[in-house]
């Protein structure tokens, strides 16, 4: 997996309930593909959502893509930050560069807290 950090995080939201307390969750709702112009300039793909993170102050995030036609395999990690606070924060985490990189559909296979997701099909 390549590694990059995450790109931007939304301030959590300030009040939670004792039912997020203790909890670790991750949705993935979008992705957006920025195609390579020309050699050496390489397109990426960034995808985001939302997550809740209510317990250690950090936690891993990362995924694995198929863009099928031509073929591409974007993939990217970070880390997001948690605490009490944390609760359906967004996020976005933008995959190294690739020359393949191209608009379509996406098949991402996230992993959050080192435990791999349901895929998600996308458009980007």
């Amino acid at each position: 997996m390549g590694l990059a950090a995450p790109t931007a995080v939304a301030a959590p939201h300030a009040t939670h309930h004792a039912a997020v307390q203790n909890t670790k969750s991750l949705v993935v709702l979008w992705a957006e593909a920025r195609p390579s112009s020309f050699p050496p300039i390489n397109g990426t793909l960034t995808i985001g959502g939302t997550y809740t993170c209510t317990v250690g102050s950090t936690v891993q995030v990362g995924f694995s893509s198929l863009q099928i036609m031509p073929t591409s395999m974007p993939s990217g990690a970070g880390f997001l930050p948690c605490g009490p606070g944390v609760v359906d924060a967004a996020w976005q985490l933008t995959s190294l560069g690739t020359p393949d990189v191209h608009h379509g559909h996406v098949s991402v296979f996230p992993t959050f807290d080192g435990a791999g997701q349901l895929p998600v099909q996308l458009t980007a």
